[in-house]
Order: C-alpha cells, then structure tokens, then sequence
C-alpha cells in the first residue's frame, strides 16, 4: 500500500529530478543553441563578417541619401527665398510701372492737347508763308532778268574790249615792222651816211606815220561810234530828211555828247539799284531765317508729340503726319531760295570783278594810247580823206634820195600842228635811236586861247558801254 511518505519520497524524487533539470536546461540550451549556430552557418552562403558589411553598407547608402535629401532641402529652401525676393521686386516694378502707365496717359492727354493747337496754328501760318513764298519767287524772277541785262551788257562790254584789243595789236605789229624797217635802214646806211640830219629826219617821219596811224585807228573807232548814233538817230526818226553832210556831223556829235551823259547816268542808276539789289538780298535772307527758325519750332513739337503713342480711337495719325510732311515742304522750299539767293550773290560778285577787270584794260589801252583820244576828233577832220600812200616799212627800205633843206622845212612846217597836238613820244625815239628826244614836254602840249587847260572829252571805256547800251 502507498503510503504517504512513499508519495512524499516519489514527489521528492520528482522534485528534485526537476530541479536538476532545471539546472542542466541551460546548458543544453546553450549547446543546442551552438550547434544550430554551427549548423546554420554551415548552411549559409556569406559569414557574419560579411553580413554585417552589408549592413553597414546600407546604413552608409542611407545616410548619403538623407544627406542629399538635406541638401536639396536647403537649395529648394533657397531658392524659395530668392522667388520671394524676385517676386517683392516685380511686384514694385509693376507698381512703378503701373505709375509710368498713368503719367504716359498723362503726357498723351498734353500731347493731343499740344498738337490741335499746333495744327491751329499751322493752318493760320501756311498763307502767311505762301504769300512770303510768292513774293520771294517774283523777287527771284526779277533778279533772274536783272542778271540776263548784266550778261547781255557783259556780253557787249567783251566784244567791245576785243575789238580794242585787236586795233592794240595791229599797232603793236605796226610799231613792230617799223623799228625792224628803221633798225635795217639804219644798220645799212650807218657806215655811208652819219649826217644827224638824216637821223633826225628818220625819227621824225617815223614819228608822224606813228601818229597818223594811230590817227587813222582813232578816226575809224569814231566812225564806227557814229555810225550807230546815227542809226539809233534813223531809228528813233526815219522821216526826218538829210541835211548837209557838215550839219548832220555836228548833229551826230551833239547826240554823242547826250548819248555820253545818259550812260553816265544810266551808270549811276546802275549803282543804286545794285544797292537796291543788295537790300532785298539781305531782306530775303533775313525773312529766309525767320521762316528758318519758326520751321525748327515747327519741326520741334512734331517730333515731341510724334514719339509718343497716338490714340486709335481719335484717328489723329493721318493729320500729323501730313503737317510733318507740309513743314518738310515748306523746310525744302526754304532751303531752295537760301541756294538761289546764294548763286545771285555769287554772279552778281563774278559780275562785278568782270566789270573791274574790263575797266582795267580800258584804262590800260588808254594809257597805251597816250592822249590820242583827246584829238581824235581834229585828227579825223584833218585826215578824212587822206590820199593814197605807200606804208612806212616800204618808204624806209626804199633807197633814200638826198632833200634839201628847204624840204625837210617844208615837211616839218606840214605837220607842226600835228606834233603840237600830239603828246610828246620820247620813249618811241629813245628806243629807235638809244638817246633822248631834244624836244620839251612843254612844247607838246596845246595852248588854249584863254591859258587854260582844253576841255577833256569823255573816257574810252564810258563811250563804247554808250554805244553798247543804245546797240
């Protein structure tokens, strides 16, 4: 029979079975533990080793991902910060241009304004500016004819000086001819004949072919002057009979004399309505300029009010820009006279020097024919039918026959009154003989009955511009 302290012992037993059970479970479990280590590892393709690289490898991995996060971050953070920035400056930008948007409208409103009083004003100057354009193209007109007389006038002035400066150059030859005739006669008859009355008498008659050439020249430039006297005088009175050849002279001479003193008027007024001329130049440039600077005033609103935008709903455009080009015109227009008036300054000024220089060569014809003018009248007179004689080159190369006394008296009492009127021409014997004329210059000059000087006829240059102006 169980007793108690057999089941006592058997749960003793079973107690301390347990116990030791208890006692010996963790080692086994440790030992069980190593050996499914060892198996698994055993099983395993990679080591600890290797696995816990692996694993720090991914914690690595992971932290430069989250270090980039960060850094993007920061870059989007910045970024946001510079939009805000750009953003807070357009937002004052457009506030500064909505402000502009509001002053333009402004200027626009002003501009509009400005330019309807400026098309006004336009329109109330252009026929203030047509009439001063009419006015200017009648004063060019009339310079225009003006300048044709001054060329014509020129014209006959030149023609008039070419025919002087042909009658100077057939003297010239003549002159030329005899000092080569007497430069022979001489140099022939130097070795056979030395009397000095023979040289004077040379010298002499080579003096009185001079001046009877010289007359002649004279003579027939006053034929020519009076022969278009008297046509202009036919012309003025073709009914008129002829009178006597002596009267009709007088009568052309006095016409002549009248003829003088109206080119010297007509030359006076010649003058003053240079001057005349001159002023309404200076008149006409002045107008020139104001018309120049209210164009520029013109031309300057245009371009103040062009710049700007024009309103489409008022259609002002087409009205603008016909002004603009109303004032480019008028501009051209200005332009044009201001070159006009610069060409008549300029032949007016080439017109005056050829006048001086005319005058010039008259005064220097003048002087080159000595006093001849003063007795060309008496020297026609006296030779108006001169008979028929041989040249002074073929009387000098013909063989000389001796004359006596009586005859050279004869000769020289012949043509006395010639060489009293005739200014004395020491400088023609100086350069024929070398020496100097015996003659005083006292002797060459006339005497009047009174003791004054003789009455002096009128210039060269003023007869032929009389006879150029009545042609």
């Amino acid at each position: 029979m169980i007793t108690v302290y057999a089941a006592m012992h058997v749960i003793l037993g079973f107690l301390i079975a347990a116990f030791l059970l208890l006692l010996l479970l963790p080692a086994y479990r440790r030992r069980i533990e190593r050996f499914a280590t060892e198996s698994l590892k055993r099983s395993l393709p990679l080591t600890e080793a290797e696995i816990n690289a692996g694993r720090d490898s991914i914690r690595a991995a992971f932290a430069i991902d989250v270090h980039k996060l960060e850094m993007k971050l920061e870059d989007a953070t910045l970024a946001a910060a510079r939009q805000s920035i750009e953003i807070n400056r357009r937002d004052a930008k457009v506030h500064d241009l909505e402000q502009a948007i509001a002053a333009q409208k402004m200027s626009v409103e002003e501009h509009e304004n400005a330019r309807r009083v400026l098309e006004q004003a336009i329109l109330d100057r252009l026929p203030k500016v047509e009439q001063r354009l009419s006015e200017a193209r009648k004063l060019l007109v009339q310079r225009d004819r003006e300048i044709m007389l001054l060329t014509d006038s020129g014209a006959k002035q030149a023609l008039a000086l070419e025919e002087a400066t042909q009658i100077n150059t057939q003297q010239r030859d003549e002159l030329e001819r005899a000092k080569t005739a007497l430069e022979t006669r001489a140099a022939r008859n130097r070795e056979t004949l030395g009397d000095p009355r023979f040289d004077g008498e040379v010298a002499l008659r080579s003096e009185i072919e001079e001046l009877r050439a010289k007359a002649r020249d004279q003579s027939n430039m006053i034929d020519r002057l009076q022969k278009s006297a008297a046509a202009m005088a036919i012309a003025e009175a073709p009914a008129t009979p002829a009178p006597d050849m002596s009267v009709e002279l007088e009568r052309l001479k006095s016409e002549l004399a009248k003829a003088e003193s109206q080119i010297l008027a007509s030359q006076a007024d010649a003058g003053s309505e240079r001057a005349a001329l001159e002023d309404k130049i200076r008149n006409l440039e002045t107008e020139a300029r104001d018309n120049a600077s209210e164009m520029l005033k013109m031309k300057a609103a245009l371009k103040a009010f062009a710049d700007s935008a024009s309103d489409p709903a008022t259609g002002r455009t087409s009205a603008a820009l016909s002004a603009k080009v109303e004032i480019s015109q008028l501009q051209a227009e200005v332009t044009e006279h201001r070159s006009t008036i610069e060409s008549l300054r300029a032949e007016i000024a080439s017109s005056n020097e050829r006048l001086v220089r005319q005058a010039q060569h008259f005064r220097d014809e003048l002087r080159r024919l000595g006093g001849g003018a003063l007795t060309g009248d008496r020297l026609s007179r006296n030779d108006a039918e001169p008979p028929p004689r041989r040249s002074l080159a073929e009387r000098i190369a013909a063989p000389r026959v001796p004359q006596p006394a009586s005859n050279e008296a004869a000769v020289a009492a012949n043509d006395e009154g010639m060489r009293e009127a005739r200014t004395p021409t020491g400088t023609f014997l100086k350069a024929l003989k070398g020496g100097s004329g015996d003659a005083p210059s006292a002797d060459a000059i006339p005497d009047t009955p009174d003791g004054s000087e003789p009455p002096r006829r009128a210039r060269l240059l003023d007869r032929i511009g009389g006879v150029d102006k009545q042609n």
